[in-house]
């Protein structure tokens, strides 16, 4: 079968994180940054690039997560967080409907279990919240 690697990225800003929403997600549901991994790039960069061209952010200290295949379409979603280093949030109109910064005790509707997007919104919101304690 043929697999087309993705990459997705949650970044994290103090204790907030950054969420966005696709014209073709339910109502009201927001969650990471995804693109797909072009010819020749690595999965690092292509988090990089992703993140600057949907919103318009720097990132910093990337960290892999975990990987997960997912069958629409076909894709093999590779998951990171990252750390906001630079930049105002502007979306690309053709990709984003929406994006903002989310505090991690006041988070919007977000995908369902067992998508690697929701375990990952889940286990880093978990680890920022015992990090306030």
């Amino acid at each position: 079968p043929s697999l087309s690697p993705a990459v997705m990225i949650l970044v994290k800003k103090e204790n907030k994180i950054l969420l966005a929403r696709s014209p073709h997600f339910r109502k009201g549901m927001y969650s990471a940054l995804a693109g797909f991994v072009d010819i020749g790039e690595t999965a690092e960069y292509t988090a990089h690039r992703e993140v600057q061209e949907e919103v318009g952010l720097k990132i910093k200290s990337l960290k892999y997560f975990g990987s997960q295949s997912w069958p629409f379409p076909s894709s093999f979603m590779i998951a990171f967080t990252a750390e906001y280093l630079d930049g105002e949030i502007i979306m690309e109109p053709n990709e984003i409907e929406d994006a903002k910064w989310f505090d991690v005790n006041q988070l919007p509707d977000l995908p369902h279990m067992p998508s690697i997007s929701r375990k990952l919104i889940d286990v880093t919101v978990k680890e920022m919240r015992v990090k306030r304690i």
